[in-house]
């Protein structure tokens, strides 16, 4: 049955690609002057539309109701709007978009065992401490999601491999709804893969991304709560949270604005050198997955957790910096 969510995602996409077509509305324009942009046509970024349809069809088909459930609905669709509002508009400021998104992370918080306080063995956050700090984390990780979606399947590639993890990690603590939210979710991601990678048909868009991110974030948190280690979540989430932190400090260092959108992440760097947006994409996708697939393997406390994650900023680093001198090379022979 979870099978129709990829067919409702699937179809709906189609739909937003011809409303797009016929109708120029939430199209990524290839004339716009955005400088992480990486694509050469004009493409619907109204992908998020299809995904959050088919969950939400899925969510009130398979999970039982309840008003906590109601509410974690909720919040996920205001910070789904968040997003689609500027897809559709192209001119929502950011605060009013930050504004948003914090409203429906609130209404998650209806959710008993949403917050996460659980940092062992370095500490344990009273209260008020986790309620600011789970806001914080699920609005950085929604924006992060977004800011890595920069290549065909790459944003949504990720989101398949983290939501995987949870399924896996859910089922073994016996954490079923979670492990049921997330099965759904992750076929409405494949309804849209399928025709975001390799062509990019229709882009997943800050509606897309941000649902994803939230979600994503809400789900390791409530799995916080029941028996997995907070580590865990920042383990699976390592790439996109390590590209937002990394960029922050690299654009400081360049005496930019921290949040100042530019063309230099590493999958920026990647197609640039290679040329190739789907192989880009693919290349990150097959190491992070392995990646995954490791700490899933061999992760078992904390410490083992916190040491992959260490283990891939070191290896991001060098890899990135070894990219951005091939790319300056490049440059210089042109």
């Amino acid at each position: 049955m979870r099978f129709l969510v990829f067919v409702i995602a699937f179809l709906v996409c189609i739909l937003c690609i011809f409303a797009a077509q016929r109708g120029f509305i939430g199209i990524d324009s290839a004339q716009q002057n955005k400088p992480q942009k990486l694509h050469s046509q004009n493409i619907s970024r109204l992908g998020g539309i299809g995904i959050f349809v088919a969950f939400a069809c899925g969510f009130f088909v398979f999970i039982p109701f309840s008003w906590d459930s109601l509410f974690v609905f909720l919040g996920l669709f205001v910070v789904f709007l968040a997003g689609l509002l500027e897809d559709l508009l192209d001119s929502l400021k950011p605060k009013a978009r930050l504004i948003i998104q914090i409203l429906g992370i609130l209404l998650l918080f209806k959710h008993s065992g949403a917050l996460i306080s659980d940092f062992s063995p370095i500490m344990i956050l009273p209260a008020f401490l986790a309620f600011f700090f789970t806001l914080f984390s699920i609005v950085g990780v929604s924006n992060a999601l977004n800011i890595i979606d920069g290549l065909n399947g790459l944003s949504s590639g990720i989101a398949l491999i983290v939501f995987g993890a949870i399924i896996f990690v859910a089922l073994d603590k016996e954490v079923v709804w979670v492990a049921s939210v997330a099965w759904i979710v992750w076929f409405g991601i494949l309804g849209f893969f399928v025709l975001n990678f390799p062509f990019g048909k229709i882009f997943l868009g800050d509606g897309g991304a941000y649902f994803l991110g939230a979600l994503i974030a809400f789900l390791l948190g409530v799995l916080s709560n029941h028996g997995v280690s907070t580590w865990f979540g920042l383990c699976v989430m390592i790439y996109p949270v390590w590209e937002v932190v990394f960029s922050i400090f690299r654009r400081k260092l360049s005496g930019k604005k921290a949040m100042q959108p530019d063309g230099m992440h590493l999958h920026s760097l990647l197609y640039k050198i290679w040329g190739r947006n789907a192989m880009s994409a693919f290349a990150i996708l097959f190491v992070y997955l392995f990646y995954v697939l490791a700490v899933l393997c061999y992760a078992e406390e904390p410490r083992d957790f916190m040491l992959f994650s260490l283990i891939f900023c070191v290896i991001y680093l060098v890899l990135y910096f070894a990219l951005l001198q091939i790319y300056k090379s490049q440059n210089q022979e042109a």
